[in-house]
């Protein structure tokens, strides 16, 4: 009788709170969460429609959007950079699809993921994926894959009842984390807010090498093919990484490097010359300061510059 009464009672309770993650997530996006980073998106979407040719397109999270100087990319090598990256949490799978119909004849496209993209579930998203698809882009749902929805419905509740919070719609900016926020990038998609600021403390990556994901690869080579069919150029890099997490996830990193390798991916440089002095970092491992920025963005120059040559040849 008991057992009844409680399957009764949880059912008919379970009526309202469905009924009050529909009309949460249906609302608009809070004005709190319109400042967030993820909303740059609307920004990348216009320079990938508007920046004209000769065009070189970033694929990327993170590491890319903190670790990139644009403007000195365009003054070495006369062309239009556009740098997609946002956040790892948004999942590589979804950055390869959602640029692809952007991509036109003689565009030059580098992906440069994270190395955590490589192992587990991260490439399908997390979090951050559920807000970009229903909160900036909601004609992007239809990129989503079954193993992309299994990610992000578990974020769903959480996400749906954080438009009811008033704490949404009345909050004060936060100075300390407006490196996160979308005024933070500047006109090529680069974050630049940072670059005057000290570093700060954290702790060294791991990463588990135990469970690769070869679904990756071929998400890869699945990208590759269609950017060849629209006339483009694909290149691989590696993202500018901490030394004393490089050194941490070595093993992980080398099976990375293999399997590009094993593909036929061309490759801008080596993980090990992306190797960054721990000092130039801001932070996480994937973030760098000022002077990591432009370490790593001289040898994205250094290595886009080898390969247009010998494509010129």
């Amino acid at each position: 009788m008991i057992r009844y009464f409680l399957l009764k009672t949880s059912g008919f309770l379970s009526i309202p709170l469905a009924f009050m993650l529909l009309v949460g997530a249906a609302f608009p996006p809070t004005p709190k969460s319109s400042t967030s980073l993820l909303f740059a998106k609307i920004d990348k979407d216009a320079l990938l429609k508007e920046s004209p040719s000769p065009r070189l397109i970033m694929v990327g999270g993170s590491n890319l959007s903190f670790g990139i100087n644009s403007q000195r990319i365009k003054d070495a090598l006369n062309l239009n950079p556009i740098n997609t990256g946002i956040h790892a949490a948004i999942g590589l799978k979804y950055m390869m699809d959602d640029v692809l119909d952007h991509i036109k004849p003689g565009d030059l496209v580098v992906i440069s993921p994270e190395y955590h993209q490589f192992y587990g579930d991260m490439t399908y998203g997390h979090n951050e994926l559920l807000r970009i698809v229903v909160d900036v882009d909601r004609e992007s749902l239809n990129n989503l894959n079954r193993k992309q929805w299994l990610k992000i419905l578990p974020h769903f509740p959480k996400f749906s009842l954080s438009k009811l919070k008033p704490s949404e719609y009345f909050f004060q900016q936060d100075k300390e984390n407006e490196v996160y926020e979308r005024r933070a990038f500047n006109e090529y998609g680069d974050v630049d807010l940072h670059w005057s600021r000290p570093p700060k403390k954290f702790e060294p990556y791991g990463l588990s090498h135990d469970n690769f994901n070869e679904t990756v690869i071929q998400y890869m080579l699945d990208f590759q093919e269609n950017v060849i069919q629209k006339g483009a150029k694909l290149y691989v890099t590696f993202p500018g990484y901490q030394e004393a997490s490089f050194e941490k996830g070595k093993k992980g990193i080398s099976k990375i490097k293999q399997k590009l390798i094993d593909n036929n991916f061309i490759l801008l440089g080596s993980p090990e010359r992306y190797k960054i002095p721990n000092n130039m970092t801001y932070d996480t491992p994937y973030h760098l300061n000022k002077e990591g920025v432009e370490l790593r963005t001289q040898k994205l120059i250094e290595d886009l510059s080898q390969v247009l040559n010998k494509n010129s040849d």
